[in-house]
């Protein structure tokens, strides 16, 4: 079969717009670099391909890529990551199991319950969560781990991940709470997102028709820019310390919680529209 660019309105209309491509690998590469430096974050700024590209394709490719970017991050990260066989009940599973449990209620809440008064309130919550642990004084005491206090926040994480598509920062903000390094937030953290966005993917398979040939070729070649700029933002990390790693954590982390407000206020309309069914992902 002749492969014709014009069986692919969206190719074609890239093909046409040489500073869109410019401007699609501009913001996927960023977001590949802030995933593989932080660990999530991909979807704050790869949200913005939404202007360039229809849901039909934006949205799934979000979806993708972000998992791919977790993928790539955590086996660059796979000496300090949680081996399988301790994931429980000290490593990532409680949180994997209590989140996969929490999607339901959230969706329900997205069905029933004013949601854009629920992303206000999680956004202020976040923001000032932030705001706090860049100003508050060293030495605090950390949290304790608990089988309980796991599966809770898990849960917690599911049900945000379900009304405003944001479990990440439930985990970030739980992580920093237990006092943990750079790399043991990253191995508690990672999977936990990995987990929730593969649950999206699989959600998006059953619903059908949304994974398209155009889908499949945008993501081939957008898989490039991720996997250099990913690997680039890993040999970042490795270069930040502990503190320097936290900070931009809660830099990040209020980015996230000011784009829940305004979602919730209504600003960027158009964008968040298309933004609601991708969810599950930071």
């Amino acid at each position: 079969m002749n492969f014709q660019v014009s069986n692919f309105p969206v190719i074609e209309q890239l093909c046409h717009s040489p500073n869109q491509i410019v401007l699609l690998v501009l913001i996927l590469g960023l977001a590949g670099f802030v995933s593989g430096m932080i660990g999530f974050g991909f979807a704050s700024f790869g949200a913005a391909v939404l202007w360039i590209l229809p849901p039909r394709e934006g949205i799934p490719l979000l979806m993708l890529l972000s998992a791919c970017s977790q993928i790539l991050s955590i086996g660059q990260l796979r000496s300090s990551m949680t081996p399988l066989k301790e994931w429980w009940p000290q490593g990532p599973a409680p949180y994997v199991i209590g989140g996969w449990a929490g999607i339901p209620l959230g969706l329900w809440l997205l069905s029933h319950l004013d949601a854009k008064l629920l992303c206000c309130i999680i956004g202020l919550i976040v923001v000032g969560y932030s705001l706090w642990t860049i100003m508050r004084p060293s030495g605090m005491s950390p949290w304790k781990h608990t089988l309980p206090g796991a599966l809770s926040v898990g849960l917690l994480g599911g049900v945000v991940g379900g009304f405003c598509a944001s479990p990440g920062s439930v985990m970030v903000i739980w992580a920093n709470l237990l006092g943990l390094n750079k790399e043991e937030q990253r191995a508690m953290v990672q999977p936990y997102i990995l987990a929730m966005q593969l649950m999206a993917l699989l959600i998006f398979a059953l619903r059908g028709g949304v994974f398209s040939g155009c889908l499949g070729i945008i993501w081939v070649c957008s898989f490039i820019v991720i996997l250099i700029t990913t690997r680039l933002g890993v040999a970042a990390f490795w270069r930040l310390s502990n503190s320097g790693y936290n900070r931009l954590v809660m830099i990040l982390l209020s980015i996230s919680g000011v784009s829940l407000i305004a979602k919730g206020w209504g600003f960027w309309n158009e964008l968040f529209a298309k933004f609601d069914h991708f969810v599950f992902s930071l």
